[in-house]
């Protein structure tokens, strides 16, 4: 029996309504939810001595319960004459307290302030079915209706699914009002997922009628869980709590049946004190058959950046490591503190089962994975805002049972780590003991911490250093450019390890230079030997080139703020034609552009590879195993140079290594290592 309108326009037409209930017969028709989801609320803002006003009632169930559990005082309206004859007819005798009266609800002749409260269970959106003008002055129209006919102090209770046009149109009216706005959530029993259950969560809207006072603030509450009200600051905060909550009802929808092994849901969970999430969770499905159901993995502070847990392929393969069918990874928010990983399994355990896979028993044991039992910590060093990159937090990050690590992370992007630096003391000089002393001489108070300069944070960073060995000659003088400055690991380590090296970094937002200088360490050489300079990387290299200057070593190091575009780094501008040519241009006849290029697009990346091809003699790559970066090695000279052949190559490699082990005993850096999937032309 198909009972959907043929245009949205026939829902206000009582002809709609009347062919409607004439095919649905004496069968009650409930819009959102039946009266046990619903008489909660209702009772908790309505009272048996109230004069209610049920708009739309159409043949719902709702208020002949609401009657026959007290509520009693009830006068319904509706545009349909069918549907008024026939809830007349069903309830004239049993119920002879409660009316049935054809109304329009836009053009109502009760007095005004007639009413103690008006409950709306569907109309509105059964009306409000899109922004036009014509629709919108009819719901103004029903809202002043609404308005006049209540009491001082008398509540308009709204059963919506709270839409986005619908969120706008009402917020709106009654902000203009002040009037107080209230939301509940309406929890149903089929909420989980299934053919029974919504595809919208319900809610209700209770609106209090108030006295107009000249800048009094409105009061703008909701209640996410039974009776727990939490009072907002604007209005604003509302929508986008309902939006979440619309959004995770959503999602425990979709968590009902099994995902396909490439869509991976992603959910934040908040604590009423704060804007920033406690937990970010991401529901992975593994593609193949696995003997266990479901568990849950706790990622330490610090390491959610990591490949395994922030990525989509990384988390598959952590899924199909751990064995489980449903891996939920849970990634610790910024800005909060815990315990240890007994007390975030006890906050966790109850809310993580409304993630449960199908057919997981509700009451099964669910295990909590982790790495060891160190949850890590965070400690914030500053926080400052951008104008190029917006919000920035330095912090202080633990992690290997004990080392610490500096990052600087841009909030709009807060789970990539824009610079990394590896803390460590300082060694101190032992006081000498005088004669005749037998006191152990006390190390005193820990020094303040230095960044670790033989440290470098990513793979990309250590193959641009490997790219060095392609210059002929490193122990005599060289020129770099480094467009891209981060906290300004590469260009300091740079500096330290090669001192015939004169580097100039460009950085276009000055907040990072002022960042890398006061927490990164980054300390310009006197000898002019690194110079930082705070400008556009895209017109210092074409007004070089320009003038006929050369460089030796030019790296593009550059991220995109673009999200639009497959390419992370660089901005598509750093690869356009006309600007390679430029790096050309001002490129040494011998010597080496190296590219960090990050790009989800493979068609984009390959176009982007085969141009620089084009533009150079030389190119070469390396594709980094856990990250979607590729490092791109072009030159002038002919592949067949000795600078380009492996075994030159790799002898360069092993001296380099052996020079940087001199300069720092403890480094990371392993250029051997890690060069050896470098992709040479004609190999």
């Amino acid at each position: 029996m198909d009972l959907l309108p043929t245009s949205h326009t026939e829902f206000s037409q009582p002809d709609y309504w009347d062919r409607f209930f004439k095919k649905r017969g004496k069968i009650p028709f409930e819009w959102y939810g039946e009266y046990p989801q619903l008489s909660h609320v209702i009772h908790k803002y309505i009272t048996p001595s109230n004069l209610v006003l049920v708009v739309g009632c159409g043949n719902s169930a709702l208020s002949e319960n609401m009657y026959d559990n007290g509520l009693q005082n009830l006068v319904n309206i509706d545009i349909s004459d069918v549907v008024i004859r026939q809830m007349t007819d069903r309830h004239k005798v049993k119920r002879p307290k409660m009316t049935f009266e054809k109304v329009d609800v836009t053009q109502m002749a009760y007095t005004d302030m007639h009413f103690n409260a008006v409950l709306d269970k569907g109309t509105l959106d059964a009306l409000l079915v899109s922004e036009e003008k014509d629709v919108i002055e009819n719901i103004h129209r029903m809202f002043a209706e609404v308005c006049r006919c209540l009491k001082l102090g008398g509540r308009y209770v709204i059963i919506s699914l709270l839409q986005d046009h619908v969120q706008r149109t009402l917020l709106r009216y009654f902000t203009e009002l002040s009037w107080p706005i209230r939301i509940h959530r309406i929890h149903m029993e089929a909420e989980g997922g299934g053919q029974d259950s919504l595809s919208m969560p319900v809610f209700a809207v209770v609106i209090t009628k108030l006295k107009s006072i000249p800048g009094m603030p409105q009061i703008v509450e909701v209640c996410r869980y039974e009776d727990r009200v939490d009072r907002l600051e604007d209005v604003k905060y509302l929508s986008e709590i309902v939006r979440d909550m619309q959004y995770y009802h959503i999602v425990r929808q979709q968590l009902a049946g099994k995902m396909s092994s490439d869509q991976q849901i992603t959910l934040e969970l908040h604590t009423p004190d704060s804007n920033m999430p406690r937990y970010s969770l991401t529901v992975v499905d593994s593609p193949d058959k696995m003997e266990n159901k479901f568990a849950i993995f706790i990622v330490p502070q610090g390491r959610e950046t990591e490949w395994l847990f922030s990525t989509d392929k990384g988390r598959l393969h952590l899924t199909a490591s751990a064995g489980f069918q449903r891996l939920v990874v849970v990634g610790l928010g910024r800005g909060h503190e815990y315990d240890n990983l007994e007390a975030i399994k006890a906050e966790l355990s109850l809310k993580v089962m409304e993630l449960a896979p199908p057919k997981c028993p509700p009451r099964a044991q669910v295990p909590f994975l982790s790495i060891g039992e160190d949850i890590g910590r965070r400690f914030p060093v500053a926080r400052g805002r951008s104008t190029v990159s917006g919000e920035y937090l330095v912090e202080d990050v633990e992690l290997n049972g004990g080392q610490l690590y500096r990052r600087l992370i841009f909030l709009d992007n807060k789970n990539i780590i824009q610079s990394e630096a590896r803390l460590k003391q300082p060694r101190k000089k032992k006081k000498r003991r005088q004669k005749g002393s037998t006191d152990v001489p006390s190390e005193g108070p820990p020094d303040k911490l230095r960044v670790d300069k033989g440290y470098l944070p990513s793979d990309y960073l250590i193959a641009f250093v490997g790219g060095l060995a392609f210059l002929p000659k490193l122990d005599s003088q060289i020129s770099c450019l480094l467009v891209g400055l981060g906290g300004g690991g590469l260009p300091c380590f740079l500096h330290d390890a090669w001192t015939t090296m004169s580097i100039e970094a460009v950085e276009l937002d000055p907040s990072v230079v002022e960042v890398a200088r006061d927490f990164f360490d980054l300390v310009p050489d006197d000898s002019d030997r690194l110079r930082v300079t705070v400008a556009d990387g895209l017109d210092v290299v074409r007004t070089l080139a320009s003038q006929g200057e050369k460089r030796d070593v030019i790296i593009i190091d550059v991220d995109s703020k673009d999200n639009s575009v497959g390419l992370s780094c660089p901005p598509l501008a750093f690869v356009e034609k006309d600007f390679l040519e430029a790096i050309g241009s001002l490129l040494s006849p011998e010597g080496i552009f190296l590219l960090n290029l990050a790009s989800r697009d493979e068609e984009l990346g390959k176009s982007v590879l085969d141009r620089i091809a084009l533009t150079f003699t030389s190119c070469g790559s390396l594709k980094l195993e856990e990250d979607v970066n590729t490092i791109v090695y072009a030159a002038h000279c002919t592949s067949s140079s000795p600078a380009w052949q492996r075994e030159n190559l790799d002898a360069a490699w092993r001296e380099m290594d052996a020079k940087i082990r001199k300069v720092w005993p403890d480094t990371n850096v392993e250029l051997q290592d890690m060069m050896s999937g470098l992709t040479l032309p004609d190999t």
